[in-house]
């Protein structure tokens, strides 16, 4: 029996868990045509998440899934949309009559995907530097929008912060403003970033969006989820063993998913057999966590001490610096300040590292 457990790429069908109550919100918000800023540290689910939520889309909503990640200026990001509006039309013809009449200054080539059979769009610039471009796909999108409601999603969306061409974002927001059976969904994983671009005075994209954080899956729902799942194999884990196995995945699906997917190997539960997939999969990160901890300052490694050892509370007491031989409170906030921009920590109530197995690793085989 194949395995069910997912944790490499986007989670689908039995081997996706939950979310019921995020899958409602967002489909409101869709039907609805308001903006959403979906977010959460990485590898949380957000893109399984959206793609589930486009699948179950109702006939009279389409969808338009752009993947930011990796664009570095202003004509990728345009050629991003482009490349993806076989999502909208399916058919070639109908792909070529949807662009014929907004696209003057893009040059578009169309094929057949080999292996899909999906029509492709190729776009083309004729001229340098031309803002027109923006207005020209948004154009396109905005008139698809007049005959059904659409909803556009902008994955791994604070790339566009490191566009250098000048007042991007003012220019997008301009557009995006006034859409009017459009939903936009912002999404992404650099939190501190898109933190600054909807909620700084000064930034383009201020108050556009609705902040929806994507919360953890409840021990409970995992329980349901995984003694489901097991069955298939006629196998009934022992609650109390996948407890353990979500406390020290800290209950974060990716890291859930990769060690249900080990433990389905196996032929018993057991304490032994968690400690060997522990080990396991620390042993295939050790040089990640190693070349992450090497390229770190010592007062940095010292705020992570503390973040484990105090459990993310009170490490600006003084009996919390002294533990770890730092001298003020100035040093940890430095620290923090630079872990943070480097996605390594979080603050929420209280401060959490990221990554549940580094964090794993630190407790137990360095500090």
């Amino acid at each position: 029996m194949q395995n069910p457990f997912s944790y490499t790429k986007i989670v689908e069908g039995e081997s996706f868990c939950n979310r019921r109550e995020e899958q409602k919100d967002l489909k409101n918000y869709i039907q609805n045509s308001q903006n959403i800023l979906l977010h959460s540290y990485r590898r949380m689910g957000k893109t399984s998440l959206i793609h589930k939520v486009l699948g179950n889309l109702n006939r009279t909503t389409k969808y338009l899934y752009i993947d930011l990640y990796g664009t570095l200026t202003e004509k990728d990001f345009i050629a991003a949309i482009v490349k993806n509006l076989g999502q909208i039309e399916t058919t070639l013809e109908k792909l070529i009559h949807l662009t014929k009449d907004t696209f003057k200054l893009i040059k578009l080539s169309f094929s057949i995907d080999p292996q899909s059979k999906m029509p492709t769009v190729t776009p083309s610039f004729d001229y340098e530097n031309k803002k027109e471009y923006l207005d020209e796909i948004m154009e396109t999108i905005s008139q698809i929008s007049e005959h059904q409601k659409l909803v556009v999603v902008f994955d791994e969306f604070q790339e566009i912060a490191n566009y250098a061409e000048g007042e991007f974002e003012k220019r997008l927001r301009k557009i995006i403003q006034n859409h009017q059976n459009i939903s936009y969904i912002f999404s992404g994983s650099r939190r501190h970033l898109l933190w600054q671009m909807f909620n700084s005075r000064g930034r383009a994209f201020y108050k556009l969006a609705e902040s929806y954080p994507l919360p953890e899956i409840k021990t409970a729902d995992y329980l349901k989820w995984a003694t489901k799942l097991f069955k298939k194999k006629k196998l009934t884990p022992d609650k109390e063993i996948l407890k353990k196995i979500f406390l020290i995945c800290e209950n974060h699906p990716m890291h859930v998913q990769r060690f249900l997917y080990h433990l389905w190997e196996e032929e018993n539960f057991s304490e032994k057999i968690i400690r060997e997939i522990t080990t396991k999969i620390i042993n295939r990160h050790q040089d990640e966590f190693l070349s992450i901890w090497n390229s770190l300052s010592q007062n940095q490694r010292k705020v992570l001490k503390l973040i484990v050892k105090f459990d993310g509370q009170d490490i600006f007491s003084a009996q919390a610096l002294e533990s770890v031989g730092l001298r003020s409170g100035s040093q940890v906030t430095k620290a923090l300040e630079v872990l943070n921009r480097q996605d390594l920590i979080f603050k929420n109530h209280k401060y959490h590292l990221q990554d549940a197995i580094f964090k794993y690793w630190l407790k137990n085989f360095l500090i």
